[in-house]
């Protein structure tokens, strides 16, 4: 009886979520708080769990992944079974256990009458970020745009824009493109395109050098 009135509160939030944000398609068990805002033609996918975070525009975050005080841009492709803004333990004390540090704590027990350590900070991803299946961010991270983190990668400290990274613990593979490219490419802002500018010139998103031309050249006919 418990299980069917958890999974009947579940699908009412859910009812409601997807009133709060009709452009977003939903799938099933999304647990959500209301600190959480989800951007137009985003997509979350089954058994996801979003905790006071942003997920930007044509994102789209894929089954049992768990994303908490995070922000998400535009065009961020997020794998299956992914955690994001993953909390930290004290290591500096005697003990490493929460009840020792924590006052805002899920346990039976509490000693302390306030908090001595901030577990989760906030945690940035760029846009178009691709997050492999499994890769897991710590909490405090800033993920530049364009990178893309390999799967199963353990993410512990900040990656550039257009990075390539890897492993346990991540490290730098290389970058997508030259340094040049890199610069004109976050500068152009191309994801705070129109629609009708995006579709307009879908053609070109396969090559990088003749995006950026086209766009520079829009750029200086519309000063004109």
């Amino acid at each position: 009886m418990h299980i069917i009135s958890k999974w009947i509160k579940t699908l009412v939030k859910n009812i409601l979520i997807r009133k709060k944000f009709p452009k977003s398609k939903i799938h099933s068990n999304l647990i959500m708080d209301n600190l959480s805002i989800l951007g137009e033609n985003s997509v979350v996918f089954d058994n996801v769990v979003i905790t006071d975070s942003k997920l930007g525009d044509f994102s789209y975050i894929q089954s049992n992944s768990v994303i908490v005080k995070t922000k998400i841009g535009k065009f961020c492709s997020i794998a299956c079974n992914v955690s994001i803004g993953l909390p930290q333990h004290s290591i500096s004390g005697v003990s490493s256990h929460p009840i020792f540090y924590l006052k805002d704590t899920p346990l039976p027990k509490k000693f302390c009458k306030k908090n001595y350590f901030n577990t989760t900070l906030q945690t940035n991803i760029g846009h178009d970020v691709w997050i492999g299946q499994s890769a897991l961010i710590m909490t405090g991270i800033s993920v530049g745009t364009g990178a893309i983190i390999g799967a199963g990668a353990v993410v512990t400290k900040d990656v550039e824009s257009y990075a390539i990274v890897g492993g346990v613990p991540a490290k730098f593979i290389k970058y997508r493109f030259g340094k040049k490219i890199r610069e004109r490419l976050i500068k152009s802002k191309w994801w705070d395109l129109s629609l009708k500018q995006l579709k307009s010139n879908i053609s070109s998103f396969n090559n990088p050098t003749l995006l950026l031309d086209i766009l520079k050249k829009n750029k200086k006919k519309n000063k004109e």
